[in-house]
């Protein structure tokens, strides 16, 4: 099943608010005018795209490994997660998405730095990280909808390489159950998807779980403290990203 998003919602002036947030001096010209020329021109390279399957949950193995069921294939799979699968013992379903902001974009980012336009490069860079939490935001909204009709709840967004014990590998098994290849992903010997301004996530939904709004794992990231792109649902008291 696809996703896709053709409108942000943020302007140029939003790529300078972490900088202005974290009270460091005000942006000069070079900034502003390589910030708004990074927007401009990245408004017409993007290519928004989720792609996602719904599996039923069939059980846990004792090796931490989710049992996983596709109705609509008829297909039986095994999902290593590691120690935090409980995350997804309420689970009755799994949902595996895939969001990426398209190659376009990162090839603009490529050739600024063949060029030496770093600063362009930075807000190229960071522009289409914050669009890309805008679909990666529209995609959870979908499983919270889902979930709803069904009357149950969800669980975090778990993703491989921020979850303590399920490393960046999981993430190449994440493209295959999500079918990566429908939104022009694939993955390299790393496990990193490619182009790489691109994520992967499963989850859990189920009336076993309490929580109407899908959560994050920040507090189990190595990078939580330097990560610039999380936000604080201060109202759940947890990261959202």
């Amino acid at each position: 099943m696809l996703i896709t998003l053709d409108k942000i919602s943020f302007t140029w002036e939003d790529l300078l608010a972490n900088m202005k947030s974290k009270g460091k001096r005000e942006p000069g010209p070079e900034m502003l005018e390589a910030a708004e020329r990074a927007y401009k021109e990245g408004i017409g390279l993007l290519d928004l795209k989720a792609a996602y399957e719904v599996f039923d949950v069939e059980g846990i193995e004792e090796d931490k490994t989710l049992k996983l069921y596709l109705p609509s294939e008829d297909i039986r799979e095994n999902l290593y997660i590691g120690p935090r699968i409980s995350y997804l013992e309420p689970a009755k379903n799994a949902v595996i998405g895939l969001c990426t902001a398209g190659t376009a974009i990162v090839e603009a980012m490529e050739n600024y730095s063949v060029a030496e336009e770093y600063l362009l490069m930075y807000y190229v860079d960071a522009f289409a990280v914050k669009a890309l939490g805008e679909l990666s935001e529209l995609f959870r909204r979908t499983v919270e909808e889902m979930a709803a009709e069904k009357g149950w709840g969800v669980g975090p967004s778990m993703q491989p390489g921020s979850v303590t014990g399920w490393e960046v590998s999981g993430q190449s098994d994440l493209y295959r159950l999500g079918k990566g290849e429908t939104i022009g992903l694939c993955v390299n010997d790393s496990h990193f998807l490619l182009p790489r301004i691109s994520n992967s996530t499963i989850i859990g939904t189920g009336p076993g779980y309490r929580d109407m709004k899908v959560g994050s794992m920040c507090h189990e990231c190595v990078r939580k403290d330097t990560c610039i792109w999380r936000r604080e649902n201060v109202q759940e008291g947890q990261m959202i990203v």
